[in-house]
């Protein structure tokens, strides 16, 4: 059983549980079994509360169906019945690229947790040292103890700023020595290793690593804003998350207010709205605080623009395969010359 997430919790109807079915969601939390019905619900209910947002499953993640279904094929090859099957490796990685606030990170966290996987974040600085042969032995060291973890989920957030190269036009410069001899080590690691190491790397600026890094990815994904139908399901799943029953909120309007908005933005304006009302003598959270909240922000598809502009174009050219739902109601995708422009 993966870890359930704070969402996933709180939506519980922990009463009609049998207590073995609370005891098994006691295990996953690695808490203790002990105790009586109301006694086992009680450790739940505050876990439910004081649990961070920093574990996730497939449900918490809106919008992005086409990435979520190829994440549950893909996390079946890690599998005996997958080699009694014929598959003769573990896949090595996904690249996640797209509008910054948009989730990467959270689907990182939730295909190791929904695989089952160790999980460990690379930093910068693990990668990165200032002395002769720093970079290349870190490197080797990471996945060496990747390896040695596996099944393990190694994951490197804005990973062109670490094995990124520039270009001169359309052609890329050499590499500076040490940033080359270390991506040499991950490239061949990747093609050899059958360990079951499975690296997320997620980029910004994908166009900046070197096309021989790229082609070792079994998955190329572009995040783009969220749609309208989204929007409603994040919306609605933060404010449960923060305790409040959305039913009680005009998530529709929120929906109108916050388009070209990011997951991180939605996050953001409600957080500022309840900053309000809890410094007003901690008073309920109504709509009007929301609605100013949402208003006053800068969404990032303002923010973004061209770049946003640029990947799309990326995706149109078949260079990245779109993660986010395509939704057939009519006026949500626009298309120009039988390429894909963007949410509207």
């Amino acid at each position: 059983m993966s870890v359930p997430s704070k969402r996933s919790l709180l939506a519980m109807d922990l009463e009609q549980m049998t207590v073995a079915e609370l005891k098994e969601i006691l295990r996953s939390l690695n808490l203790p079994l002990v105790g009586n019905k109301a006694e086992l619900i009680e450790k739940i209910e505050y876990m439910a509360r004081t649990m961070p947002e920093s574990v996730f499953q497939y449900d918490d993640i809106k919008g992005l169906d086409p990435l979520i279904n190829w994440s549950k094929m893909t996390g079946r090859l890690f599998s005996p019945e997958a080699a009694a099957y014929g598959f003769t490796r573990f896949p090595a990685g996904v690249l996640l690229t797209g509008v910054p606030g948009c989730g990467k990170s959270m689907v990182a966290k939730a295909i190791a947790n929904e695989w089952g996987m160790g999980f460990r974040r690379v930093h910068p600085d693990e990668l990165v040292g200032s002395c002769v042969g720093d970079n290349e032995s870190f490197m080797r060291d990471l996945v060496n103890d990747l390896a040695a973890d596996a099944q393990m989920g190694g994951f490197i957030d804005e990973a062109e700023k670490i094995l990124g190269q520039t270009r001169a036009g359309s052609h890329y410069r050499a590499a500076e020595a040490a940033r080359d001899s270390a991506e040499s080590i991950l490239l061949q690691f990747m093609e050899d290793d059958n360990s079951g190491v499975f690296f997320i790397f997620t980029a910004n600026d994908y166009d900046k690593m070197s096309p021989a890094l790229l082609d070792r990815f079994h998955g190329r994904f572009f995040i783009d804003l969220p749609s309208r139908s989204a929007r409603k399901d994040i919306i609605s799943s933060m404010l449960e998350i923060r305790q409040r029953n959305a039913s009680e909120f005009d998530v529709g309007a929120l929906v109108e207010i916050s388009d070209g908005f990011s997951g991180r933005d939605i996050r953001t304006a409600i957080d500022e709205a309840m900053k309000v009302a809890f410094f007003e003598e901690a008073r309920p959270l109504v709509d009007s605080d929301l609605f100013e909240s949402f208003s006053q922000a800068v969404p990032t598809s303002e923010i973004h623009k061209e770049q946003i502009a640029e990947m799309r174009e990326m995706v149109s050219q078949g260079k990245m395969r779109r993660a986010n739902s395509q939704e057939l109601e009519s006026g949500v995708l626009v298309a120009k010359d039988g390429g894909y422009v963007g949410w509207v």
